[in-house]
Formats: C-alpha cells, sequence, structure tokens
C-alpha cells in the first residue's frame, strides 16, 4: 500500500481552508498555515495548526499554497520564516495561487537550490468546487514532477491541463481571469441599461440566459444578483488584482489591451465606491448607483437601495 504524502498548506482562505478539509477528509495528513488566526481556526477538521509556514513545511513531502497576491507568496516562501528555510530536498511546493510568472520563477529558482521542486498549479472553479474536489487544474512545470503529485491534485480536481513550463499555468489563468472579469462587469452594464430602459430585471436575465450574449458567469453568478446576495465567492478586490496581473504581463510584452485597461477601471471604480469586498458581479451594484436603477428579483426589489454599500 502506497503511503500518503505529508502534506503542508500555507494559505487557508475561501479557498485554501475547503481544500485543506478535504484532504483531512480523503486521509491526508495536513498541517495548515495562515497569517489569520480566524481563517486558521475555520480550517480546522483535522487540519493541524502550523505557526508559520516553515513549521507547515518542515514535515511535509508536498506544500500547497493558495494565497491572494504575489507579495503573499513571496513572504511565504521566501520569507524569514518561509517554506523554503526548512524545506528538504525532494520537496514538492504547489502554488495554486493567482500571481504573476515573474515571481513563481523567482521562487522555484530559489527553490532549486535546496533540492526542491516546483510547480504552478493555479485553479479554475470556486470555493464550492474546492470542497467537493471539482477543481480544474492548469499546470506548469516539469511532467515529472506532476506525475508525483498527480494522485494528491485529482483528490482536489477533475481535470488536471499541463500547460507547459514553469510559469505557462499562470499564463492561462491570468488570460482566463482577464476574459471572465470582462463578462462580469459587461453583463452588468448591460443589465443595468435594459433596467433602466424599463424591462423588469428577471424579465430580462431569464431572455438573456438564453440569447447569444450569455456567458458562464452571468448564468452563474447574476441569479445572486437578481436576489441582492453579493456573497463573495471571488471579489471585487481580487478581480481588482487579476485584470492588473493582465495588464502586467502585457505591458512587459509590448501589448495594447484597451479592453482590459477600461475593465480594469470598472473594478476600480467599484472598490473606490467601496464595494470592493463584494463578489465581483457587485460591479452591478457601481451601474445602480450611477442609475438609480435595482437590478432585482420580484423578492429582493422592496430591500434594495441602490448606492448603499
Amino acid at each position: 500500500m502506497t503511503t500518503r504524502p505529508r502534506i503542508g498548506f500555507v494559505g487557508l482562505g475561501t479557498m485554501g481552508g475547503p481544500m485543506a478539509r478535504r484532504l483531512v477528509a480523503s486521509g491526508y495528513d495536513v498541517a495548515g498555515h495562515d497569517p489569520s488566526p480566524d481563517r486558521a481556526r475555520q480550517a480546522a477538521a483535522g487540519v493541524a495548526p502550523a505557526a508559520s509556514p516553515a513549521e507547515a513545511a518542515k514535515t511535509a513531502d508536498v506544500v500547497l499554497s493558495s494565497l491572494p497576491d504575489p507579495a503573499a507568496v513571496h513572504q511565504a516562501y521566501l520569507g524569514p520564516d518561509g517554506v523554503l528555510s526548512t524545506a528538504r530536498p525532494g520537496t514538492v511546493l504547489v502554488d495554486m495561487s493567482t500571481i504573476d510568472p515573474d515571481t513563481c520563477r523567482e521562487v522555484a529558482a530559489a527553490a532549486r537550490t535546496g533540492g526542491v521542486d516546483c510547480l504552478d498549479a493555479p485553479v479554475s472553479g470556486g470555493p464550492v468546487e474546492a470542497g467537493n474536489g471539482k477543481l480544474v487544474f492548469l499546470v506548469g512545470g516539469d511532467a515529472a514532477v506532476l506525475e508525483r503529485v498527480r494522485p494528491l491534485l485529482l483528490t482536489l480536481g477533475t481535470e488536471l491541463h499541463h500547460i507547459g513550463p514553469l510559469g505557462s499555468g499562470l499564463v492561462v489563468k491570468i488570460v482566463n481571469n482577464m476574459m471572465s472579469m470582462a463578462n462580469v462587469a459587461v453583463a452588468a452594464e448591460a443589465m443595468v441599461l435594459g433596467v433602466k430602459a424599463g424591462v423588469d430585471p428577471q424579465r430580462l436575465f431569464d431572455i438573456l440566459s438564453t440569447s447569444g450574449g450569455r456567458s458562464h458567469h452571468f448564468l452563474k453568478r447574476f441569479p445572486n444578483v437578481l436576489a441582492g446576495d453579493f456573497t463573495p465567492n471571488f471579489s471585487i478586490g481580487l478581480s481588482r488584482k487579476d485584470v492588473s496581473l493582465a495588464l502586467a504581463m502585457a505591458a512587459r510584452l509590448e501589448m495594447p489591451v484597451p479592453l482590459a485597461s477600461t475593465v480594469r477601471q470598472v473594478y476600480e471604480a467599484a472598490h473606490a465606491q467601496g464595494f470592493g469586498q463584494l463578489d465581483m458581479a457587485g460591479v452591478t451594484r457601481l451601474y445602480e448607483q450611477w442609475t438609480g436603477v435595482a437590478v432585482r428579483g420580484a423578492a429582493a426589489r422592496d430591500d434594495a437601495k441602490p448606492g448603499t454599500g
């Protein structure tokens, strides 16, 4: 019988917490760390608490991380109490964060000097998929290293796409999220315009959801908009970060991206108006504030107050 690898998990938030709990429920020993004591407590359910990324990695065969931005990844791996201060030769590091490829390659270069292997493996899916093993992994790195952790990743996901060399998974994730943010922003704009022009919000959604302009995120998120539910499965704050990663990558490649630049300004405006902690579909609140109409179904309409936080 094959011994399961010991897991260190860094980042126990919206995505990392459900993933860590699923691994424990699947029979893995998991030591987890999160900078937020509250998130660390919420992740409990069999996850052994670790006081630092270094402690989480100390006895791990595989270290997984799910962190909000490049600075957090840099600190978690390269900081004084970072993963690389204790990771042993032969350990595999799998970062599932959405960050820039350059940060990923910097961590991998430092890890290589200690005989530690790295993969970038950003995911497609939300907290529900993270908890029920339905994520999609976009993996960059050496194919042989991926094979060593394939059974582990298939505990968390249904699909593994090996894109190519280290950093290539992140490229695909960044352009995917660039499309997603644009889809949501234009859907918010279209819905509010239609309602402002006099169409019932629910009727408008029902028709658009079977028409050519629909998208995955329109179908997934806008029923929540109609219900006035902006619980952040993926926040406006994270949306700002991901569109910014796309713009930075485009700048390095000297490629104009005028549409993405405009989309970023929509999310920046929503953040500036205090909507940063709402779900990405909360950009609808910005348009509601501008127009004085509410995109709500009949049940939620009486409670909707356009322009409030």
